[in-house]
């Protein structure tokens, strides 16, 4: 079954506490930059093998590390540290002659750096969304809880009014 326990006394030897709340709050403020998901990565490394990783989690035990494409993660950090800390901080920075030097510093190709910018775009954006909605959501439990902390925060609404008021793609 793996050993969930393990891998989360793993995390929170590696991660320092205050670091994961700060990079909480950057993502919530969409502030997540290329650096930031280089040490992202690095501290992924720091946790140990991949296959050590896959057997304490759930389900994966009986997975091979060696079927995953683990190269992807190297290329990805060769790719961010080929970067000055300038274009780390602000990607939009990176034109077509930074990318053939990233491309070239790296050891790769100019479509692998144009699909991690592309990957690391669509990253932030789903974060965006995901801290967007969650706040939404809270809002709208806070309104429905009221003060009083029961339900008497609905004001008398009916379950068709509360729906009509619940964010896009508010499941129940």
């Amino acid at each position: 079954m793996g050993d969930v326990v393990s891998l989360v006394e793993k995390a929170q030897e590696t991660v320092d506490q205050e670091e994961a709340l700060k990079m909480q709050k950057k993502m919530a403020r969409n502030e997540f930059t290329l650096q930031d998901m280089l040490e992202q990565l690095q501290s992924v490394k720091k946790m140990g093998s991949m296959q050590q990783i896959l057997d304490m989690m759930p389900g994966m035990s009986g997975m091979d590390a060696s079927q995953m494409d683990t190269s992807g993660l190297k290329r990805q950090e060769a790719i961010i540290q080929s970067m000055t800390y300038k274009e780390r901080m602000n990607h939009l920075i990176i034109g077509p002659s930074r990318r053939k030097r990233i491309a070239k510093g790296s050891g790769t190709s100019v479509q692998e750096v144009n699909k991690l910018i592309k990957q690391f775009e669509k990253t932030k954006l789903t974060m965006k969304k995901l801290s967007r909605n969650r706040g939404a959501q809270a809002k709208m439990m806070q309104q429905m809880m009221g003060s009083s902390g029961g339900m008497g925060g609905m004001g008398g609404m009916d379950m068709s009014q509360l729906a009509s008021r619940m964010p896009k793609g508010f499941k129940f």
